[in-house]
């Protein structure tokens, strides 16, 4: 087993061992938590910094920390008050099937994320400069293999956009 795998596996059991524990409503709640998160971050980054925004009003390329500090501080408050919430409504035990249902987003978030990283370096990255830890992989050619099915799932356009960015970009 590469470093790689082993990774994989641990973010595994780490994954289904906190979606067991938090169930699928809770881990759901922080899930959409932190996506209203996104906006209000950046809409409070730009309220609060309107001096630094540059001549196409991105204030992001500058004040990245700020937007990160916002988007977790944003991220957490909601996350805590949609848990109370949820917590009033249904009460602070997960039952068992929602506990089983955590566990298995666990392991699907974790299988989107390996499946990501795998299809970043066989799409984007050549084949001389693919990292040392992917050699040996037992995981990687499933990943990959699931990778490029979900690519081939993608609009064309979606693709000639990442071929042409690849070539612009001499990658």
């Amino acid at each position: 087993m590469n470093p790689f795998d082993l990774a994989a596996c641990i973010a595994l059991m780490v994954a289904v061992y906190s979606g067991f524990a938090t169930g699928l409503l809770r881990s759901a709640i922080t899930i959409l938590a932190y996506l209203l998160a996104m906006p209000l971050a950046m809409g409070a980054v730009a309220a609060m910094s309107p001096q630094l925004q540059d001549a196409h009003g991105a204030p992001l390329a500058q004040n990245w920390l700020q937007f990160f500090a916002a988007f977790v501080v944003i991220g957490v408050a909601l996350g805590k008050i949609g848990r109370i919430m949820l917590d009033e409504a249904i009460g602070s035990e997960a039952g068992f099937g929602d506990r089983l249902a955590g566990a298995l987003l666990g392991a699907i978030r974790v299988g989107m994320v390996a499946t990501t990283l795998v299809l970043v370096f066989d799409r984007i990255v050549p084949p001389e400069r693919q990292p040392r830890f992917l050699e040996g992989s037992r995981l990687r050619p499933i990943l990959s293999l699931a990778g490029a099915k979900g690519f081939r799932s993608l609009p064309p356009e979606v693709a000639g956009l990442i071929d042409r960015l690849k070539q612009e970009r001499r990658i």
